[in-house]
């Protein structure tokens, strides 16, 4: 490319070997290959690579491979798999600090050029089995009622405050953080919590508690408010316990009989409604624990406020009710 009489040229050899802009007036630029960027950065952001899988629409193993590549292409090692959680060696910080950076210059410029073609973006950053089992299929109709908007969703891990480019976070835990005492939240609805599993899954009660071979627990499990965390409609006595890697996939094991599940109730509501799970002690309803946090250091724009009033709307529509086994 030829202009003002300084030609620049890009080139790569392959995909594996550093991105090099040579520019006659500021030299060569080295940058390392560019489309693992996106798997590297999703899964330190969420600290998992399953959770990265999911946002970006991949499976484990191409992310995975996706960041061996970046890895060799650069010579140095990036994770810390032997870290729990997963962690960073002293290269991988510096340049996730850079590539951060890089992708919020990027949807900083994104958000200026696109209002101008006459869209609003919001980001809503939001748990997986959340998004799975109750945003998405409400969709439609926050489309139908806001064409002019676009919502761009970003999956958060254990800890909602760890991702960074987000408009709005949701949470049902907000007593859970220590928050500063200037953070700004809005309620969204009630929350209600509950042991639920299979009509036929054998259980007992005892003592006000249940009691059951085995419970089916999330990589990232829901999380209660402090004060909640000991009731007994929430901990159930148990001999053994099931790992999966999200909340959804635990609904599904407790709906084929595998155990006892601690869920949200909105996230199994059709599963509820129709008999195929039970909730044998009821309900624990929290009130006002469905919050949501816009981002302390942005503006509120008007696709934020139209979201947080659609999501209020949607959550009181729907508030849970309570739904009670019949074989104690």
């Amino acid at each position: 490319m030829t202009g003002n009489g300084d030609e620049s040229t890009a080139h790569t050899t392959n995909s594996n070997i550093a991105v090099r802009f040579a520019n006659s007036a500021a030299g060569e630029l080295r940058l390392p290959p560019l489309s693992p960027l996106p798997a590297f950065e999703a899964t330190v952001r969420l600290g998992s690579m399953t959770l990265a899988a999911e946002e970006l629409g991949r499976t484990h193993s191409a992310i995975s491979r996706q960041i061996k590549a970046l890895e060799e292409a650069l010579g140095l090692q990036l994770l810390d798999r032997g870290a729990a959680p997963l962690g960073l060696t002293a290269a991988g910080k510096a340049l996730y600090a850079t590539t951060r950076m890089a992708f919020e210059a990027f949807d900083s410029c994104m958000g200026q050029l696109r209002p101008a073609q006459g869209g609003e973006i919001v980001t809503l950053a939001i748990g997986s089995s959340l998004a799975t089992r109750w945003l998405v299929p409400r969709l439609p109709r926050f489309y139908a009622a806001h064409p002019e908007v676009s919502m761009r969703l970003t999956m958060v891990g254990a800890s909602i405050f760890e991702v960074e480019d987000y408009d709005i976070v949701t949470s049902w835990n907000r007593l859970g953080y220590n928050l500063p005492d200037d953070q700004v939240y809005h309620v969204l609805g009630d929350v209600a919590f509950a042991l639920v599993c299979a009509p036929g899954y054998r259980f007992r009660v005892e003592a006000g508690r249940l009691s059951a071979e085995t419970q089916l627990i999330g990589n990232f499990p829901i999380t209660i408010q402090p004060s909640y965390r000991d009731h007994p409609l929430v901990v159930p006595m148990v001999a053994r316990s099931l790992t999966f890697p999200h909340t959804h996939m635990c609904i599904e094991a407790a709906v084929g009989g595998l155990g006892v599940t601690l869920i949200e109730t909105r996230l199994a509501q059709p599963e509820l409604a129709d008999g195929r799970l039970i909730a044998p002690l009821g309900v624990l309803t929290i009130k006002d624990g469905l919050v949501a946090f816009p981002h302390p250091r942005r503006e509120p724009k008007a696709a934020t406020r139209k979201l947080l009033a659609w999501l209020k709307a949607e959550a009181a529509a729907d508030y849970p009710q309570t739904v009670v086994g019949n074989n104690l």
